[in-house]
């Protein structure tokens, strides 16, 4: 009987017309995948990350076992991957990926890629044996386009390996390629005249579709103290266009941190590192002319048994040991307590999830020690965040 019924909503679905259907895009950015072949058995590499900002790399294939099942269970119309797919630009870490994105669309979302600073031309990119390093080979832009012709379109104009994803006739995605990779990496991103002509021209022809852009690196500042290095160069130029075109959203990711803003009329949601707990992706949903944005995890169901709590204490070990290291002339109780605060508020920062408006922070006991330290370079990004006004990052609606 139950078998019965779901054949008979299916038969329904199937009857309602495709325009009258939401549409649906998984999002996921700095995935800073790396091949296993690469670094197997060293304790240099995990010692690497250890000094890192808390990216789970090491188990780059759990993670992305675990999204090809999310795509599976969420069956969005497409998955968009907003760049540094890649730790470190490496060619076998670009070729293993690709392989995973190719069972991904198995599942039946058509996946679409750009590059981040991470990924092309990189002179860091480098291989681990046991205790020693060395340099292994990155790609160029011609191969990075050959190792993703799968997913992605070519290169349109002269706007680097820019091109636009028509998802359906409702929703159109231009994925611009703002990466300033000219003779090697950078980790600034340039929004150029180039750019500027293909997407007008772009938006022009958008046939009355809604359209979303997608970057690595942020349209918009998100705070002050993340600011340098992140919001591209020329990006007064592309809001300007997208007020024109009315175009509402930006997809980006590059701060590895999850956080939502807003300008004019122009929302630009960055989009927490994949790599990293508790290992964001989003949900693009377009109804009725209405766009929501909704930040998810990873579901536990689809990983290793306790993965998200180990990648949790990894992240916390990180932030306590740096933390730590910066409170000189501090009493070990004082420093237990700060070094518990700033690691509690720089996971909420990155996940989404502090809010400007909870009490609690400034109520703590730490909070008075951490204000008596002016200097302290975590003191004065804290503070810098707290005078800032953070709502709800993980989610958003624009009508």
């Amino acid at each position: 009987m139950r078998n019965r019924v779901i054949l008979i909503i299916v038969a329904l679905l199937a009857l309602i017309p495709n325009n009258a259907r939401a549409t649906r895009v998984m999002v996921v950015s700095d995935i800073h995948y790396m091949a296993k072949c690469l670094y197997e058995g060293s304790d240099l590499f995990i010692r690497a990350l250890r000094a890192g900002d808390g990216k789970l790399t090491q188990h780059s294939d759990e993670l992305m076992e675990a999204l090809a099942h999310e795509v599976h269970e969420r069956m969005p119309d497409a998955l968009i991957v907003t760049g540094d797919l890649t730790f470190n630009g490496e060619k076998e870490s670009h070729i293993a990926l690709a392989s995973w994105f190719e069972s991904i669309e198995a599942e039946g979302a058509s996946v679409w890629v750009i590059p981040g600073n991470h990924d092309i031309n990189v002179t860091t990119a480098r291989g681990f044996n046991v205790d020693s390093w060395y340099y292994t080979e990155s790609v160029t832009p011609e191969a990075f386009r050959s190792i993703y012709a799968d997913f992605m379109k070519p290169p349109e104009g002269k706007a680097n390996l820019s091109y636009t994803v028509e998802v359906n006739d409702d929703l159109i995605i231009p994925m611009l390629d703002v990466s300033f990779y000219q003779g090697g990496a950078q980790t600034f991103g340039m929004f150029l005249a180039s750019h500027a002509d293909w997407l007008e021209n772009t938006l022009q022809h958008a046939d009355g579709a809604t359209a979303v852009t997608a970057t690595h690196h942020n349209l918009l500042p998100h705070t002050e103290f993340l600011k340098d290095s992140f919001v591209m160069m020329g990006n007064e130029s592309m809001l300007n266009l997208m007020k024109i075109y009315g175009v509402r959203l930006n997809l980006s990711g590059h701060i590895h941190a999850q956080h939502i803003a807003k300008s004019d009329g122009v929302t630009d949601a960055a989009l927490g590192a994949f790599c990293t707990w508790p290992h964001r992706y989003a949900l693009l949903t377009l109804e009725d002319g209405t766009l929501t944005y909704q930040a998810m995890s990873l579901s536990q169901d689809f990983l290793p048994e306790g993965f998200l709590s180990e990648s949790r204490e990894w992240a916390e070990q990180i932030n306590r040991e740096k933390v730590s290291a910066a409170l000189e002339n501090v009493s070990d109780e004082n420093r237990e307590l700060m070094a518990d605060y700033a690691t509690r508020f720089n996971l909420a920062y990155f996940s989404g999830t502090y809010r400007s408006d909870d009490p609690s922070w400034k109520a703590d006991p730490a909070y008075a020690l951490w204000s008596a330290q002016k200097e302290n370079i975590f003191w004065q990004y804290m503070s810098l965040v707290m005078e800032e006004h953070n709502g709800d990052n993980l989610y958003c609606r624009i009508e």
